[in-house]
C-alpha cells in the first residue's frame, strides 16, 4: 500500500511514517521542508516538497497513494487558516483521507463536559475554528476523523481502539493519547478501514 503522510516533520507525523514503513508500506512524507524529515536507514521512503500555500504541490505529491494520513498542525506563529487549505487539498487529490484532530470539537463537542470543553476552546483559541472547519471538509468528502485527547510521548502498549464517536460517554477527565498509540491506529485504518465516513474517537485503556 502507498501511504502519504501529511505533517510529516510533525511529532506525530515522524511516528506515522515510522509505523508505516515498520508495516512494510510505501511512504511519501510531504513536508515544507524536507530536509526536517527524519528518514530512516531502511524502508521504501519518498520524500517530497509539498506546501499547502503552493497550490497544486499537495495534488502531485500524492498522486498515486491509495490515502493520505495527517498529522498536520500549526504552532501559535503559524496561520491556522493551514489547516484549512491542507484538508481542502487533500481531499481534493486523494481516494481516501484519515485526518487527525481535537477531542472536545466538531462532531465530538461536548465529550470533556461543559467546563473541559470551555477550557480546551480557550487552550486551542488560536486553531480552534480552523481544526473545527478542516475537520467538517475531511468528512464531507467521506474521510475519517480521528479525535484524540492530550498527545503524550508515553510508550504504546497495544491497548488502543478507535470507537464512533456517537458511542462516546462525556467524561470530566479527557484521555490521554499516546502519540505512537494514535500513529499505530492510523495506519491500521488505512490498511483496513473501519471507519470510512465517519468521525472516531482514539481510546487506550491504560493512559
Amino acid at each position: 500500500m502507498e501511504i502519504a503522510v501529511l505533517g510529516a516533520t510533525g511529532q506525530t507525523g515522524r511516528l506515522l511514517i515510522a509505523r508505516a514503513l515498520e508495516r512494510g508500506h510505501g511512504v511519501t512524507a510531504l513536508a515544507r521542508r524536507p530536509e526536517q524529515v527524519e528518514a530512516p536507514t531502511c524502508g521504501n521512503l519518498r520524500v517530497v516538497r509539498a506546501d499547502v500555500t503552493d497550490p497544486g504541490s499537495v495534488a502531485a505529491a500524492v498522486e498515486g497513494a491509495d490515502v493520505v494520513v495527517s498529522g498536520l498542525g500549526v504552532t501559535r506563529k503559524q496561520d491556522p487558516a493551514i489547516l484549512v487549505e491542507g484538508a481542502r487539498q487533500v481531499v481534493s487529490a486523494a481516494p481516501r483521507v484519515i485526518w487527525l484532530t481535537s477531542l472536545g470539537m466538531g462532531a465530538t463537542a461536548g465529550a470533556l463536559g461543559a467546563f473541559n470543553g470551555a477550557l480546551l476552546r480557550r487552550v486551542l483559541r488560536h486553531e480552534w475554528d480552523a481544526k473545527g472547519v478542516a475537520g467538517r471538509v475531511v468528512r464531507d468528502a467521506g474521510g475519517t476523523t480521528v479525535h484524540a485527547g492530550p498527545l503524550t510521548t508515553k510508550p504504546y502498549r497495544g491497548d488502543g481502539r478507535l470507537i464512533r464517536a456517537e458511542g462516546f460517554k462525556p467524561r470530566m477527565i479527557p484521555p490521554m493519547a499516546p502519540r505512537a498509540g494514535i500513529a499505530a491506529l492510523m495506519v491500521a485504518e488505512a490498511e483496513t478501514p473501519h471507519f470510512a465516513d465517519a468521525d472516531t474517537i482514539a481510546l487506550f485503556e491504560s493512559h
